[in-house]
Formats: C-alpha cells, structure tokens, sequence
C-alpha cells in the first residue's frame, strides 16, 4: 500500500512558528515535504509569508510597501525572522529528495520563484500550486518543466459542479488537482482519478481525518498537506505496522 506523501503545511504550522527556517528545518529532520507562500516585498525580494497585510503592535503593514530590510527590523512575536526564497533554497540544496510546494502571490512571484529553482538547480523539486488556470497558463509558457496545481477553491463540492476544464489541465501538463479536506470523498476522488489526474488534499489537521485519508487504497491521494506532519507520520506507521502483522497472520 503506497500512502500519500506528506507535505509540512507552512512547515509544519501546528509545530513551530510557520514559514520559518527552524520550521522548515524541523519538516526535514521529519523526512516530509515543505508547504509554503512566496510574496514580493516592496523592493522585489521574494520572501515566504502568507499574509499580503499583517498587524504587529495594534498597527497594520503591507508587504508589498515594505522593503526587506524595514520586514526584518520588525519585532515580531518569538523574534521570528522572515526568510527569502534563496534562504530556504540554500537550506535544502543538500536534501535533493525533498519536495516543496509553494502558494505564489501573483504570476510574477511565480516565474521569479521558477528562476531562483533553477539557479540551484533545484526545479525538479517544487511544485507550483494557485486556483487561477490563467497563471497556470502563464507559467506553463514561462517554463515548460516546472511541476503544477490546480487548487479548487473551497466552496466547490463536487468537481461536477466545479466545470473543471480537464482538457485544458492535460494540456497545460498540470497533472494534479488539490482539494480541501472537507471536500475529499470518493466521488471527487473518483472524478479527479477517471480523468488521468493525481489528487492532493489540504488541510488535513485532525486525527480521524488524517487516519481515514490515509488508509484510502489504490492511490486515490498522492499527497496531503498538514500542520502536524509528526502526526500523519505516526498514523502511517500504525496503518503499516497493522497490514505487516495481518500479512504475517
């Protein structure tokens, strides 16, 4: 039985401090993958953070009109530092199994995004994830190699419903399409799967979700995105130990 592949959300949010190198360090020392967001700052370095605006000290910034100079002298909770792009890449040049999943914030921090990869030579590595089949458009004309997901938004149900151009994902080469975890049962399975698609599913935190994701067979999930990576690692070890004594019966 092949189980998803697990991916850190945010490095592992439930853990540590979210899109930080002692965060992505700690989804390594667990062997998973890393899930995170990269965004512009106002002088155009590309950086991992999930919020556009943010409040710090009862006042409101803007990433996009901060230098990342004026982003690090912040004083943010637990003396978080906010790395860049080239920072989480140059900590993982070593770790060439790991995969990165990465959220991008605009069509322009993509193909930034897929530059920096391959200055490391590390394309082979990430994939892109975003809800907009015009930026996947985009970055399949900007680089043709570069692994990409469709994520569906949330308030679709039923793929059915979603009207989901599968002729167009095929040929875009984007070959995966990321559900929220609410939304995976077998009929969205199913309709992902009959049409030549690997399904991802994010958002899965809780613990009868994780085990019910994870004993599903027949590959239906290739991967999942989590907070507690040490969790989804413990319930995969127990569904396997569970099939090696049932095969040694």
């Amino acid at each position: 039985m092949k189980h998803p592949y697990i991916f850190a959300h945010r490095g592992g949010m439930g853990l540590c401090i979210e899109n930080t190198l002692p965060c992505f360090l700690k989804a390594l020392n667990y062997n998973v993958g890393i899930e995170t967001d990269v965004q512009f700052t106002g002088d155009k370095e590309l950086i991992c953070f999930h919020d556009y605006v943010f409040k710090l000290n009862s006042k409101t910034y803007s990433v996009a009109n901060l230098t990342y100079n004026e982003l690090q002298k912040l004083e943010f909770p637990n003396n978080r530092k906010i790395p860049t792009a080239h920072d989480l890449f140059k900590m993982i040049l070593k770790e060439h199994k790991v995969r990165i999943s990465f959220d991008i914030r605009g069509i322009n921090a993509g193909k930034a995004l897929i530059t920096i990869a391959k200055q490391y030579g590390l394309l082979n590595n990430i994939e892109i994830s975003d809800r907009r089949m015009i930026v996947l458009s985009q970055l399949r004309k900007f680089e043709n190699n570069v692994k990409l997901i469709y994520t569906l938004s949330e308030d679709i149900v039923k793929i059915n419903d979603a009207n989901v151009n599968f002729k167009k994902l095929h040929k875009l080469n984007v070959n995966t399409i990321n559900l929220k975890s609410s939304r995976a049962n077998m009929k969205n399975f199913n309709e992902i799967v009959n049409h030549d698609l690997k399904c991802y599913v994010w958002d899965v935190n809780n613990k009868s979700r994780l085990k019910k994701i994870m004993q599903i067979e027949n590959e239906k999930v290739s991967a999942i995105y989590t907070d507690y990576p040490n969790i989804a690692i413990a319930i995969r070890n127990e569904i396997e130990e569970s099939i090696n004594s049932l095969n040694n019966d």
